[in-house]
C-alpha cells in the first residue's frame, strides 16, 4: 500500500513538472534568417520612443524546415549577454517558460509561406531600458508552442548587436529653466553681497 502511494506521488510529480516546463531552446532548429537594423542618426544606436527598428526574416530552405507546423511568427527584442550581467530579471534559461532574455514583443503575425522576405518597422517603445540588444524570431505551431527560431546575431550572441538608449524623462524646457534659475541665484547672491558690503561701509563712516 505504501509503495503504491509513493509510486503515485512520483508519477503525479513528473506529470506536474512536465506540464509546467516549457520548450527547451537548445532543441529548436534554427530555420529562420533574421536581419535587424536601427534607423537612426547614430550607427547601431537607437533612441527609445523615437527611432525605428527594421527587421527582416525569412525561412532558410536549406535547413529542411517542417513548414507544415509553421502557423505564427513572433519577433522579439532580446538582451545581449553583456546587458544581462548581474541582472537576474534578464537571465537566460534554456526552458523558454523561464527564459527572460527576450522581453519585448515587436510583432506576432500569421506565418505566410507565400512571402519570401517579411519585414516589420517597429518604433522602439518608450519603456525599453538602455542596454545592448539583438532580435530573435520564433515560429509557433497551432498550439502556440515554439518549434523553430532565428536571430540577428550568432550563437554566442556577440555579433550584429545594437544599443537602445532610453529616454531620460527630462524635458528641454526644464533644463533651460533650471539653468536660468541657477544663473539668477548666483547673480542675486552676488548682488546681496555687494549691498551688504556697502551698508556696512556706510555704517562705519557714520560712526
Amino acid at each position: 500500500m505504501g509503495i503504491s502511494i509513493f509510486v503515485s506521488c512520483v508519477v503525479i510529480s513528473c506529470l506536474v513538472a512536465s506540464a509546467t516546463a516549457g520548450v527547451e531552446f537548445s532543441t529548436l532548429p534554427r530555420t529562420l534568417g533574421v536581419i535587424a537594423t536601427i534607423n537612426s542618426s547614430i550607427p547601431n544606436v537607437g533612441m527609445a520612443g523615437i527611432d525605428k527598428l527594421l527587421v527582416t526574416w525569412w525561412v532558410n530552405q536549406s535547413s529542411s524546415p517542417v513548414v507544415s507546423e509553421y502557423k505564427t511568427v513572433q519577433v522579439k527584442l532580446c538582451f545581449a549577454p553583456e546587458s544581462q550581467v548581474d541582472r537576474s530579471w534578464r537571465k537566460t534559461n534554456n526552458d523558454l517558460k523561464k527564459d527572460k532574455t527576450c522581453q519585448f514583443v515587436m510583432t506576432k503575425q500569421p506565418y505566410n509561406s507565400n512571402i519570401q522576405n517579411n519585414t516589420v518597422a517597429w518604433t522602439v517603445e518608450r519603456d525599453v531600458p538602455t542596454a545592448i540588444y539583438f532580435v530573435r524570431a520564433y515560429i509557433l505551431d497551432a498550439s502556440g508552442i515554439q518549434v523553430a527560431y532565428g536571430q540577428s546575431t550568432n550563437k554566442a550572441k556577440t555579433a550584429n548587436l545594437f544599443k537602445i538608449q532610453s529616454i531620460s524623462g527630462r524635458h528641454v524646457s526644464l533644463d533651460i529653466a533650471s539653468a536660468v534659475f541657477s544663473a539668477f541665484s548666483v547673480v542675486s547672491l552676488f548682488g546681496f553681497f555687494i549691498v551688504e558690503k556697502m551698508s556696512a561701509r556706510k555704517a562705519y563712516q557714520k560712526t
